[in-house]
This record gives structure tokens, sequence and C-alpha cells, in this order.
């Protein structure tokens, strides 16, 4: 198998533990500190929410060892992008790309860096530093530079982030469960919110908060083009990487449940902070607090780390400005690429003036859109090219990736009812993509 990254000018320079690290920052953000409370709330019960969520951690794995084979057989920059390529051609894949650099990643990158910017507050007058917004911009400008100077750079950030949230979050699991038989029920909660009327309409609403949880994983993918023997390593990274955040959320909601209850669970704003101010008290609540806000930088930076493939990936296929092609000749890394993620990035929140969340809620359709087609490609490519080398194939082949395609079907048209007018907006991002893409064509067609 030829190596295209490294003929492109990438280094393969991510062992095993680092890409599980980043499998891992991936997926754990700012989520499991807030969405337990939203899942909470539209179900009856502890067992339906456990419920809910060991579904989750299944699709998980089911959607990480489909993207393992896929990673595997094709090792270069851009993950998901280009399996939808060599399966479904270059405007669906094109489309997956804009849409990353227009909304789902630049919108994402810049409502987290608002969250974290928010949780700093807690500690820090932000007031003398120019406000949230202000805090928000340069902790997004911090992070680009970062990932310009090298991978490595990144990559040690990233991992002594995730070791901090995984250490921070086990703390909260193993003080849960040791304290477990000691502790009293959990308090009564008046005027706790009511679940869903319907417990159909209530799964549907749990299930596209999950979704949002456990997605992430896909980003180490994007860097294949830079992982040490991509072949035994992805697959390798993927699965250690959604075990240990599947125990860990499982883990965390089992402590909340315990020590809260459902309709403490349900009433709480802040979580794991809650469950600690319970647990240990005030000092608790203060360490899972700084724990999240070292959590969602840590997105912030894997976001910025990942994404920045896509433009790349795009432009080394002709298929964008060929400027976002280059690659940094002392450090190595897709500079422009970086550098346009996070300007966008910024422009969106300034432009929006930290205020994105209805919008990022809206573009979630479209982001499970390309994540179900991304493992769609599994099948196709089977069939299209069985000439390709498969060092390793998806368990439970046609089930497992069939189930995670059709949920995340399901996860779309659930966040299509949850908030419309935002989808619509995503529609016209697509629309204008397309566009896009043919303007790009002719052009590229000119003598």
């Amino acid at each position: 198998m030829t190596d295209s990254a490294g003929a492109r000018g990438l280094r393969r320079e991510l062992g095993v533990g680092s890409a599980a690290l980043l499998v891992v920052g991936g997926i754990i953000g700012s989520g499991i500190f807030f969405t337990p409370a939203e899942v909470a709330r539209a179900l009856p019960n502890g067992t339906w929410i456990m419920g809910v969520w060991a579904l989750g951690g299944f699709l998980a794995f089911a959607g990480a060892l489909t993207y393992a084979e896929l990673g595997a057989m094709l090792p270069d920059a851009g993950g998901p992008y280009v399996y939808i390529r060599q399966a479904f051609g270059q405007l669906p894949a094109f489309l997956y790309g804009w849409m990353a650099l227009m909304s789902i990643a630049s919108g994402a990158i810049a409502a987290v860096a608002m969250g974290f910017a928010g949780y700093l507050g807690r500690f820090v007058d932000l007031g003398l530093m120019g406000g949230q917004l202000t805090v928000a911009a340069g902790t997004i400008v911090l992070l680009t530079i970062t990932n310009v100077l090298g991978l490595k750079p990144g990559l040690v950030l990233q991992n002594v982030l995730t070791t901090a949230k995984i250490v921070a979050l086990a703390v909260l699991v193993v003080g849960g469960l040791v304290a477990w038989a000691g502790m009293t029920g959990p308090p009564a909660v008046p005027n706790a919110p009511l679940p869903r009327e319907s417990l159909l309409a209530g799964c549907a609403a749990a299930f596209v908060a999950v979704l949002f949880t456990i997605g992430g994983w896909q980003q180490m993918n994007m860097v294949a083009g830079e992982i040490r023997d991509p072949q035994r390593n992805i697959p390798r990274a993927l699965f250690v990487g959604v075990a240990v955040v599947v125990v860990i959320y499982l883990g965390a909601n089992a402590v909340y449940l315990h020590v809260l209850g459902r309709d403490g669970l349900a009433a709480s704003d802040a979580v794991a902070a809650d469950v600690m101010q319970r647990m240990v008290g005030p000092i608790g609540a203060t360490f899972i607090t700084a724990a999240a806000m070292l959590s969602i930088l840590g997105f912030v930076n894997v976001a910025i780390l990942s994404n920045s493939r896509l433009p790349y990936a795009l432009a080394v296929d002709g298929a964008f400005l060929q400027v976002a092609g280059r690659v940094h000749p002392r450090y190595g890394t897709p500079f422009v690429a970086i550098l346009m993620l996070g300007a966008w990035s910024l422009v969106l929140l300034l432009g929006s003036r930290g205020s994105i969340g209805d919008l990022l809620s809206g573009v979630v359709f479209a982001d499970w859109i390309f994540f179900g087609l991304g493992a769609a490609s599994v099948f196709v490519l089977r069939r299209k090219r069985p000439d390709l080398e498969r060092p390793y194939r998806v368990l439970g082949y046609p089930l497992l990736p069939g189930l995670f395609v059709f949920a995340a079907a399901v996860g779309v048209a659930s966040a299509f009812i949850a908030a419309p007018v935002m989808s619509l907006v995503g529609c016209v991002l697509l629309l204008v993509g397309i566009g896009v893409f043919f303007a790009t064509r002719t052009r590229t067609r000119e003598p």
C-alpha cells in the first residue's frame, strides 16, 4: 500500500497511545458534564436512563469498529472525507469537508471555546482579561498557533489535557463506587422536571443528547496520515479509546443516579459538581469544575488538530483552494488549513457574539448525515474495491455497521424535528456548498 500521506509531506509521528488518547479526547468534551441531565429530564426512571446510555455505548463501538476497517484500509489525512470520496464520489466528500469547515467543526470550536471561558470565569475575573468573548477568541488563537508549530506540541498538550480529564472522571466514578454503600438515598427534589409525556418522545430526545455525547471518535481517523503503522494502530486505538470512554460514561451515570436520583439529576445545572459537592463537599465541587474546564479546553484543541486535515485533504484533491494543501517546511503541519479553520471559527465566534448554541443544535443533523455516510462507505467499498488491502475487518459485518448507519439516520431525523429552523439553515449551507463545488470544478478545468 502506498503511503500517500508521507508522499505529501505529513509526518507519521503518532503512536498507538497518543492515537487512543486522541480518540478519548475527541469524545469526552463538555457533553458528559451536562447531557446526563438532559437525558434524565426526558425519561421517567434510572432503568431507562442507563438503558439509553448503554445503547449509546454499543453504537459507539459499532461505529468505531466500522471506521477501524476504513481507517486501516485507507490511512490518509481527512478520515471520513477519504472514505466518502472513494465510495460515493467527489461531491458528497466535498460537502462533508465544506460543512465541517463552515459550521460543524468551526461552530463547535467557537461554542466550546465560549464554554471554556465561562468555566474559567469561576476562578478568575474575566473582566480583567477583556470579557468572556475575548478569552474565548484568545483560546482559539493560542491553540491554533500551538497546532501550527508542529504535531508534537499539539499532541503533548492534548495528551496532558486528556489524561487530566480521565483522572478527574475516574476519581468521580471510583469515589462514588467506594462511597456507594455508605451513602443515604438521594434527597427529595420538589418541583423536579417531569419526563416527556410520551415514552417514545422521551427516548428520542434522550437519544439525541446521547448521540451528541458519544460522537467524536472519528476525529482520530482525520489524522490517520500521521499515525505510525496505521494498519495495526488505528483499530487498536479506536477499540481502546472507545472502551475507556464507555466505561467512564456508564460509571459516571451510575454514580450520578445513585447520588442525585432521577429527579435530582434532572434538576441539576452542573451534574458533576453537584455530585462531588454531596460526596466530599466544596473542595470536590471545585475540583470537578476545574476538570470540566480542562476537558472543554482539550476538546477545542482536538477539534482544531483533527478537523484542519479536512480542508488540507480537499486541497490535495484539487477540490478546494490549493494553498490549503501546503505543508510547513519546518513543522510538517498543514499550517494554512489550520489557520483557515481557526480564522473561520473566530469569524463565527465574533459574528455571533458567542451566541451560537441554537445554530450548533441545528446543524447536528448535517454532522450525523456524514457520520452515517462515512460508515456506509464500508458496504460500497467491499463491493466496489475488493482489491484493497484490509488489515482489519469489522466484526459482525454487515449487521454491526448496518445498525450504526440506521442509528445515524434516526439521529438526523430526531435533530431535524428538534431544531427545524436551524436545520434548514444547514440545508442552505449544503446548497451553497454544491454551488462552490461546481464553480471550483469549472475553474480547475480551465487551461
